[in-house]
This record gives structure tokens, C-alpha cells and sequence, in this order.
């Protein structure tokens, strides 16, 4: 089990992370809303890649989905 000095040394590389996560959905979330969730799926990954991050396909769908019915 991990010390709570490794969680602590770990919480900065962990909120950079989602930093780039939320830039990347939001990047999407604008540009794509009320579109079809297919069409935001597949705009997902170019997002992440442009952020940093690898959006793993079942975020991307859940993702695509609330974006595309307006809820994220």
C-alpha cells in the first residue's frame, strides 16, 4: 500500500490530468453540441490528443452522449 507521501507527490501529475481532460470534453462540448453523438465520438480523440490525453472509449461514448443531449 502506497504512503501518504506517494499520494501526496502523485495529486499534482493526477490534477493535470483532469485539467486536460475538461479542456478537451469542453473543446468538444462547444463546438459539437446538439450534434449527433456518433459525430462527437469521433471528434473526441483528435481533442484529446490536441490536450494531452488518450479518451478512452467508453468515455468517449458516455461522453459523446451527454453531449450530444446537452447534459455535459
Amino acid at each position: 500500500m502506497a504512503d501518504a507521501a506517494d499520494y501526496e507527490k502523485s495529486m499534482p501529475w493526477v490534477q493535470e490530468q483532469v485539467t486536460r481532460y475538461e479542456k478537451a470534453l469542453t473543446e468538444i462540448r462547444v463546438t459539437h453540441a446538439g450534434r449527433p453523438a456518433p459525430e462527437v465520438k469521433a471528434a473526441l480523440p483528435a481533442a484529446g490528443e490536441r490536450h494531452g490525453v488518450r479518451i478512452a472509449n467508453e468515455v468517449a461514448q458516455d461522453a459523446a452522449e451527454r453531449i450530444a443531449d446537452g447534459t455535459l
